[in-house]
């Protein structure tokens, strides 16, 4: 049975048993993107597990066909019949609903009499402790064919707290001849023998901190097998790689390794497919988190092809056949093909331009059968983009180890070494404020609601030191106890505006507002009029129209993420941001320069958005709530108990939710437009948006125009017949270039000196200088007098651009005596320059103008010398 048969059987056997069927879950967990990676069917439905999400009541009952992806036994991949990297996993799911015995029961059916496999072959493992499951599976198999075994295999539980309860497995005997020989092998042994194909999980338990165990009141089914394992012994294929779709692929690796069935084909294949998907949902290579590894398993892939003789890159050909082969069962990565190969290749390129030089490096150190350092480690990492676990990995090959410690030690350093460098560049330390916000507490920030409002001086800082009293002329830093004004964070600008006293007697000018650490916010000012001392009651006024447009350009960047994500792909993620008053920058997550038409659409989409005036709200919640709105939360981003979420549009179908601190726009009208000034490259997988809104687009659009207008009064037509005329007049302008060359070529040919005649070695020399003119009219010189000159050399020189050049012409009859390629290099030495070309026609020239007769002159010596 065909693998894609197989996913389709199931989910149509389950849907016969009411349940509904959930399509797979990006590889980046949507319930939980702190998770690294989606590595089970249960994670899309963790908040259903937990509570925290409620179902319908028709989707008591689901199942799915899940994209999976783990690294935690990586070096077993391609060494054993059933590890993988990426897999899918069929799974069906109760919530409250069914329990035990319906699932043990739809789990037999469904193999022996959908797939039709052998039920001689099948075993079953329980928990030692479940006497249910053991009592219902007796009912169906013999009990000689049911295992008890312990916590460590057959007890799940999602941490030392919470849900857990007891599993079964079910295992099918591939053979003897599959087992590793011992006699005490049996279901439960670590070798490929007994393989397991599905696991069914019983979560009926709350784990108590003191380790007791609760019945949930719900209790839940959560299943899971593993497709390529379930083809594999349908299909009788001795691994998952002798699939029928895994199979074209591992052949297609080894044609390109011209091997056979090694290792090294199985582990290529394996990374070639979890690369596709990893970028198709979004991935990009990098050295953190979820991009670190697809960085590891393409360059291991690459040094696994290095090792086999393949120099150059080769594993973005064979995702191109992962996307050939599995496309009918995922459209999405055949629409993603080009980004996902490009990327490939670039990452590839990458690192084969440093992997010679890392691997002698590393293949020194482990001939001298030395375990590998912490330095040298970093240094592979560091220069030679070596991933750590790649060299732990090649070094273990070989029997040894490398100093974990001692590279972790060497990052801390970098970390400090990167930190100091940054402080050097103008950052103040960060130590002063710490102690301060002890004794201060946090900073009320009013300005999401208000521009003004009344506050108490808690601190003054001259020179980095408390100071009690200020005086007129004193740059200081003040802190109060609440503020409007913004401190700079999440790549927004900070606020500018004035501090005040009611009576009118103290004017101080606030040109800065920082926020050096979590909820204090530091004025930076000049005292312009009176003095200020700690305890005085001020007022704080910001700079409202210069706010407004932080605003609106804030908000524009959040809908210029969803664009992004809407029309180049979900990998479109920010990467960093300047909001300022009058521009703002937004960075993200692209492979390639953006196209015209791509561009385009970007711009209309925000456009739009900012026409149909959308409500722009937020909402305090916890980071669950956050998540249940689908809020976008990166990967590694540390967030409060309380986050708050930008809301554009409706909630329940909104443009765009954000977790952000910033302040924005009541609605997207505010914005006026946007204009997309620059598109840009800033490293590597990098790119970056220049904008600009309101009525800086306006100013924009506005000077775009006048230049329009003045172009066309130059041109005397009208802006819209502007291009064509400018059509016509770059091809008259070819024309007369065209004309203007040829009749001074024909004037150059007719002019100058006389032809010079010369007899040397009994060599027939003809050569002519004129004072000035083309290449092209000089080699028309050099044909005319060649045709006279048919069995000697010939020369033609002239001064071109401030510089002599020689043309040489040599007939057939006196090659290889002697080539126009070495007369021109030895008359390029007089002339201080460079020379040559073929046989029987080159090129002389040089520096010296000066020295062009003397060159010509030099002839005789030349011939002298080679004749």
């Amino acid at each position: 049975m065909e693998t894609n048969q197989i996913r389709q059987k199931f989910i149509k056997y389950f849907q016969d048993k009411k349940h509904t069927f959930f399509k797979s879950d990006s590889l980046i967990p949507s319930s939980d993107p702190t998770l690294l990676f989606t590595s089970a069917g249960m994670v899309q439905f963790k908040n259903y597990f937990l509570g925290k999400q409620k179902l319908d009541a028709k989707e008591q009952r689901a199942c799915s066909v899940q994209k999976c992806f783990r690294t935690s036994d990586i070096e077993k991949v391609g060494y054993t019949a059933r590890h993988l990297t990426f897999f899918e996993m069929l799974g069906n799911f109760s919530f409250g609903d069914y329990f035990k015995k319906e699932a043990v029961a739809w789990a037999w059916e469904f193999l022996v009499k959908e797939i039709a496999l052998d039920p001689a072959r099948l075993y079953v493992s329980v928990y030692k402790e479940d006497s249910e499951a053991f009592d219902i599976w007796a009912g169906i198999v013999a009990k000689n064919r049911i295992i008890k075994l312990g916590d460590e295999s057959n007890f799940w539980q999602m941490g030392d707290t919470g849900p857990c309860g007891p599993c079964s497995e079910i295992l099918y005997d591939t053979g003897s001849d599959k087992g590793c020989g011992k006699k005490n092998c049996s279901p439960g042994c670590d070798c490929d023998r007994f393989l397991e194909i599905w696991n069914l999980v019983f979560t009926q338990f709350d784990r108590m901190s003191d380790g007791s165990l609760k019945n949930l009141p719900r209790k839940n089914i959560d299943t899971g097998m593993g497709l390529e394992r379930l083809a594999s012994v349908s299909q009788n294929a001795p691994t998952n790689f002798r699939t029928d779709e895994l199979i074209k692929i591992t052949d297609f690796v080894k044609n390109i390794l011209f091997c056979g069935d090694v290792p090294e084909s199985r582990v290529i294949a394996d990374h070639g497919r979890g690369a596709t998907f990893l970028i198709a949902d979004g991935i990009l290579p990098s050295n953190e988190a979820r991009g670190y590894v697809l960085r590891r398993i393409i360059r291991r892939a690459v040094t696994k092809g290095k090792k086999s003789g393949i120099n150059n890159p080769f594993l973005y050909s064979v995702c191109d056949k992962v996307i050939d082969t599995m496309k009918l069962s995922y459209p999405d990565i055949a629409t993603k093909r080009e980004q996902i190969v490009k990327i490939v290749k670039m990452e590839e390129e990458k690192f084969l331009l440093t992997l010679e030089k890392g691997m002698d490096i590393l293949n020194s150190t482990i001939k001298k059968n030395q375990n590998i350092t912490g330095a040298d480690a970093f240094a592979l990492y560091d220069t030679y983009g070596f991933p750590f676990d790649l060299t732990k990995e090649i070094a273990a090959e070989s029997g040894l180890k490398v100093d974990e410690k001692g590279f972790e030690t060497e990052m801390e350093k970098q970390k400090v070494r990167s930190k100091t460098s940054w402080a050097g560049s103008g950052e103040k330390d960060a130590g002063n404020y710490y102690e301060i916000h002890k004794k201060t507490g946090n900073t009320l920030f009013k300005g999401y609601d208000s521009f003004n409002t009344v506050a108490e001086v808690l601190v003054i800082l001259k020179n980095n030191k408390h100071a009690d009293f200020a005086k007129e002329g004193d740059d200081v830093e003040i802190i109060t106890n609440e503020t409007v004004f913004y401190g700079e964070s999440g790549g927004q600008v900070g606020d500018t505006g004035k501090i005040v006293s009611s009576e009118g007697n103290l004017v101080i000018e606030v040109y800065d507002t920082q926020k050096p650490v979590e909820n204090l916010i530091v004025h930076k000012c000049k005292i312009i009029q009176g003095n200020i001392k700690t305890g005085d009651t001020v007022k704080m006024e910001i700079a409202i129209s210069r706010r407004r447009n932080i605003m609106k350009n804030h908000t524009v960047t959040h809908l210029l993420h969803a664009a992004l994500r809407n029309i180049l792909g979900q990998h479109a993620l920010q990467r960093g941001s300047l909001v300022a008053e009058n521009r703002f920058r937004f960075d993200f997550l692209h492979p390639v320069k953006i196209k015209e038409n791509e561009l385009y659409l970007i711009e209309k989409y925000v456009n739009e958005r900012i026409l149909a005036n959308n409500s722009v709200n937020t909402k305090i919640t916890d980071i669950a709530g956050a998540k249940s709105l689908g809020a976008t939360a990166l990967f590694g981003e540390k967030y409060g108990e309380l986050v708050r979420c930008v809301i554009i549009g409706d909630e329940k179908k909104p443009e765009s939710i954000e977790l952000c601190g910033g302040t924005h726009c009541s609605a997207t009208g505010e914005i006026g437009q946007f204009q997309v000034v620059a598109e840009s490259s800033i490293g590597s997988g990098l790119r970056r948006i220049e904008g600009i809104t309101g009525h800086f687009a306006y100013e924009y659009a506005k000077s775009q125009r006048d230049i329009l207008e003045e172009a066309s009064e130059l041109l005397k037509t009208s802006p819209s017949a502007m291009i064509e005329k400018l059509k016509k007049q770059i091809a008259e302008k070819k024309k007369l270039e065209k004309e203007f060359n040829s009749i001074k070529n024909s004037v150059v040919s007719s002019c100058g000196a006389a032809v010079e005649t010369a007899e040397i070695k009994g060599i027939k020399v003809l050569f002519k200088v004129v004072e000035s003119g083309t290449i092209p009219g000089l080699r028309n010189i050099l044909d005319s007098l060649h045709s006279k000159n048919t069995e000697g050399i010939t020369l033609a020189g002239a001064i071109i651009n401030e510089k002599p050049v020689i043309l040489i012409s040599v007939s057939k009859n006196l090659v290889p005596k002697i080539t126009a390629n070495s007369i021109a290099k030895e008359l390029s030495s007089i002339l201080g320059g460079g020379g040559g070309g073929k046989q029987e026609f080159a090129q002389a020239g040089g520096r010296y103008a000066e020295k062009l007769p003397d060159a010509l002159a030099s002839m005789e010596n030349i011939l002298d010398k080679f004749l």
